[in-house]
Formats: C-alpha cells, structure tokens, sequence
C-alpha cells in the first residue's frame, strides 16, 4: 500500500554544542525537566515506536542525565559538521538494528512547545494523505517534528553538513502534508530565547 508506515520509529537529533547559548541546550530545564527528557517522555507517551538518540557535543554529560534507558543511543563524531551527518548516522543505525523499518520521524530537543498530540497528528496525517512526508509548517516553512515514509530514505542517507530534513522537505514540498504549528517556529539558540520560554512558563 502506497506510502503506508507500519513500522516506523523515532530519531532524536541532539548532537549540537549549543556554541550560541553556550551550554546544552539538551539539559535545560522546562516545566520540571531537561528539554531531552521531557521530549522522550512525550514521544513514549505518543506512540510504542522505538526511539534513537543522536547525541554528539557534551554526549557523556547528556547520557548521565537521561531518565529513560530503553533509548538506542548513537554517538556522532562528526557533530561538528551538522546535522546532516546526525540524521545520516542515526538512520543507518536504525535501519540496522531495525530491519523491518519503513518510516522514521525525526525531531529535535529545542522546540519547547512540542506536545504528543503534534506527534500523533502527524502520524495520522500522514496515514490519511499516503504522502511520503508529513511535516510541521510554520511561518511558512515546513520543519520538525517530520515523518518520512522509506521511500525517502536514500535522500535522508545522502545528507551531510549543516543541511538537515529541511532540505528535503522543501525540494518536495508538493509532496509534503502539512500540520500546521505555529509554536514550532519558537527554539532555543540564545540564552535570551530560553529565558522568554521560561518567562512565559510563569
């Protein structure tokens, strides 16, 4: 059947050095949690696939800190180059641990107002428009959390460098459902964009 996910999985890319904020990112708190646990959690409390965590810069200090251990943790030595190599790297690893894989979504630990409901949209959403793709839009663009069925697979496993899935999503826009969410948009670089979260969590 066209384009139907039945086994897919998640792909947390978390592998940055948050150079801006100038500490993780991944181990910030908001509503009680560092934003990588609270993300996991969501992700559990979303759907039964199987989740990878890319982890790169400050992995070890990163992997002290997580709650849950039923994670793949894959570590990325080639963080510096972007986060094309994290998605590169975790699919491949997916795809070798799980061999009936065919879909995979991938997010990322810095959009604070993720919630399950944006993961279990767009799974539906996808599902419903037995597109390859189904995406967050917002301000225009088409971005994380994305849901890629395995026909789109090559085209994850050809990234590199700082180019992520947003690359893809926007060569194929056509061939994209797309959930709209305007929170999306809000993620953390600076140490001014984590404190207009945690003022407005107030």
């Amino acid at each position: 059947m066209l384009n139907l996910i039945q086994h897919g999985g998640v792909l947390i890319v978390a592998a940055g050095e948050s150079k801006r904020l100038g500490r993780p990112k991944q181990l910030l708190k908001f509503e009680g949690q560092t934003f990588i646990n609270r993300l996991i959690d969501i992700v559990r409390a979303s759907c039964e696939m199987p989740i990878t965590l890319v982890l790169g810069a400050e992995a070890e200090a990163i992997q002290a800190q997580l709650i849950d251990t039923k994670l793949n943790v894959v570590l990325n030595e080639d963080w510096k180059e972007g986060m094309g190599t994290s998605i590169r790297i975790g699919l491949t690893k997916m795809i070798q641990t799980e061999p009936a894989l065919d879909g995979v979504m991938i997010l990322v630990c810095d959009q604070p107002f993720v919630k399950s409901e944006h993961i279990q949209s767009l799974i539906q959403l996808q599902k419903d428009s037995r597109l390859p793709m189904a995406a967050c839009f917002y301000v225009g663009i088409v971005g994380t959390p994305a849901l890629f069925h395995q026909s789109m697979f090559p085209a994850l496993l050809d990234l590199n460098g700082e180019k992520g899935a947003k690359k893809i999503l926007n060569e194929a826009f056509g061939l994209v459902a797309k959930l709209n969410f305007e929170e999306g948009v809000m993620d953390i670089d600076t140490e001014e964009d984590y404190q207009k979260i945690i003022q407005g969590e107030k």
